[in-house]
């Protein structure tokens, strides 16, 4: 389960970053940050990692501490199909969902810097990908194991970040990042069914 888990983040929150509602808000940051002094750069790029791990660390811990005994094979299947199609839907209509800014929660967060803002957020679409890897982090109930899913999330889902950050978005990428942003909903989308799919055929 340790290793399904760890897996799991690493492709999720690798794949968190390339959603809709992810890519052009950290492509902007990236932007940004590639045209501020190298100093002002990595202490904005330090604060968004840090923030994301120590935000996702709160979640998937709590999951581990909350726990369940075990979740059956059809509950599974379901939650991975469902999310599946939620994905699907939303390429053709848009669903209401609002990002979980958590910043918020801070007194005076207007002061904050945009690394924490965009650290202590997530964006709608990834939230459906949190949920499946906070799941697994309450299976283990190893909040230790849960830590370390939350770095594995937060370091996958901002690595593209740091590679927009430090190299420059000439037109080839920015076309990259706009395939992908069209793409990605449906590649989430067919990961999610062949886990399912894959769930039925073994009965694990």
């Amino acid at each position: 389960m340790n290793t399904v888990l760890l897996i799991t983040a690493a492709v999720l929150g690798f794949l968190s970053f390339f959603e809709p509602c992810t890519i052009a808000t950290h492509t902007l940051f990236a932007v940004r940050a590639s045209h501020a002094p190298v100093r002002q750069r990595w202490l904005a790029l330090a604060q968004l990692m840090l923030s994301r791990i120590g935000l996702l660390v709160i979640i998937f811990g709590s999951a581990a501490v909350i726990g369940i005994a075990e979740l059956s094979a059809n509950a599974a299947i379901l939650m991975l199909s469902v999310i599946g199609l939620i994905y699907l839907i939303t390429r053709k209509i848009y669903l209401p969902v609002p990002h979980l800014e958590f910043f918020r929660l801070i007194p005076a967060h207007e002061k904050l810097s945009q690394g924490l803002k965009l650290g202590l957020t997530l964006p709608a679409c990834t939230l459906p990908l949190v949920l499946i890897v906070a799941t697994l982090s309450a299976l283990t109930q190893q909040v230790a194991v849960a830590a370390w899913a939350a770095l594995v999330f937060a370091i996958m889902f901002t690595l593209p970040t740091l590679w927009d950050s430090t190299h420059e978005l000439n037109p080839a990428h920015r076309v990259f990042l706009s395939k992908a942003a069209n793409l990605s909903p449906y590649v989430t989308t067919l990961l999610l069914w062949s886990g399912a799919f894959l769930i039925w055929q073994t009965g694990v």
